[in-house]
């Protein structure tokens, strides 16, 4: 049996009648736990589509503070959030989506001595917009065979990828497709600026990405999917 309750199915009731929501599809959703690396343009979109989508366990991690410039695309905070940690008020809006979700916060950003923290998730995510933390999110992922997911977005263009990173296939990941050593001198979204809607796509893609992945619907490992928002 799955794990919802009487109230989760009112809430997903339009959802779960989709015939790819199987008992045992539901089965498989209702154990996922999937950590966000940051709580960002595209994390924030991304917490609450899975959330609305039936996931019941996230872990977010970020260590920022809410400022004015987040709010054209980090949608679920608002000019009464300023100054207030990014993981602990996406947590409280979350749980207003759906109070039975376990939502765990990790109040500081990853480094190589914290991320055992995320030792227990199916899936994690990079949506960071950095580059060092996105090198060690894929070695962490590759020698602890967990699926990882790099999504990104500068100006108008996203670019998602997933890595299964299962024992048995044959070895793609990040580094490979980017095997620079060191930190490139990357744009940042400080300086050639981003689109609050490609921050969005990006976020609803990755979403979708890791539903379809999750329940098997679609084959979405090893596909860079590349978009220009205009």
């Amino acid at each position: 049996m799955n794990n919802y309750s009487e109230k989760e199915y009112e809430i997903f009731s339009r959802l779960f009648i989709l015939k790819e929501f199987t008992e045992e599809n539901l089965k498989k959703l209702s154990n996922l736990k999937i950590g966000i690396i940051g709580i960002g343009g595209i994390g924030c979109p991304l917490s609450q589509y899975l959330i609305n989508s039936g996931i019941k366990e996230l872990t977010l991690v970020d260590g920022d503070i809410i400022e004015k410039s987040n709010l054209n695309r980090q949608i679920l905070f608002d000019l009464n959030d300023i100054g207030k940690k990014k993981v602990k008020v996406a947590k409280k809006k979350l749980q207003l989506i759906n109070s039975d979700c376990k939502i765990n916060i990790v109040d500081k950003n990853i480094n190589k001595k914290n991320i055992f923290e995320l030792s227990n998730c199916s899936i994690i995510v990079d949506a960071t917009d950095d580059w060092n933390t996105s090198k060690i999110l894929n070695e962490h992922c590759v020698k602890n065979y967990i699926s990882f997911l790099y999504s990104s977005v500068i100006k108008h263009d996203l670019q998602i990828i997933l890595f299964d990173n299962k024992k048995q296939n044959e070895h793609l990941c990040l580094n490979c497709i980017f095997p620079n050593k060191n930190e490139v001198d990357l744009p940042r979204c400080e300086t050639v600026g981003i689109s609050g809607i490609s921050a969005g796509l990006a976020g609803l893609i990755t979403a979708q990405k890791i539903i379809n992945f999750s329940l098997n619907l679609s084959d979405e490992t090893n596909i860079l999917t590349v978009s220009d928002g205009k």
